[in-house]
């Protein structure tokens, strides 16, 4: 018995086919299973968040917070001899002060003189 070529290429082929139908099939499956892991890990941080979202909510009610804050803060209502305006601060030198750019302006006539919210100038 006598085999032709073309029956032998396409045997070569026809088996070239199963192998690469084995490969997809064997990789679909590990794609499965990589996604089923997700899916699950997916579920568990969902629940993960439900639990933390229900401590926050239990945590930050109003009347828990009002009482720590009693408890552990020494806070009490401000009155009226608490408030003062800016100006009323003393001007103390700071490591924030605008330094002046060069030592060039120390020959001037005048200083440049900064001034502040309240309205109050602070010359340098």
């Amino acid at each position: 018995m006598i085999i032709r070529p073309a029956t032998i290429v396409w045997v070569v082929l026809l088996m070239a086919a199963a192998f690469g139908l084995y490969m997809v099939k064997f990789k679909v499956q590990a794609v499965k299973v990589e996604v089923a892991a997700t899916e699950k890990h997916l579920r568990e941080e969902k629940q993960n968040l439900h639990v933390l979202k229900a401590e926050w909510t239990y945590l930050t009610r109003p009347e828990r917070l009002r009482e720590l804050s009693a408890k552990y803060l020494p806070l009490k209502p401000m009155n009226g001899q608490q408030l003062a305006d800016f100006g009323s601060l003393p001007v103390t030198a700071s490591t924030n002060a605008v330094q002046p750019a060069s030592d060039d302006e120390e020959g001037s006539p005048e200083a440049p003189s900064v001034t502040l919210v309240s309205g109050a100038t602070h010359a340098r």
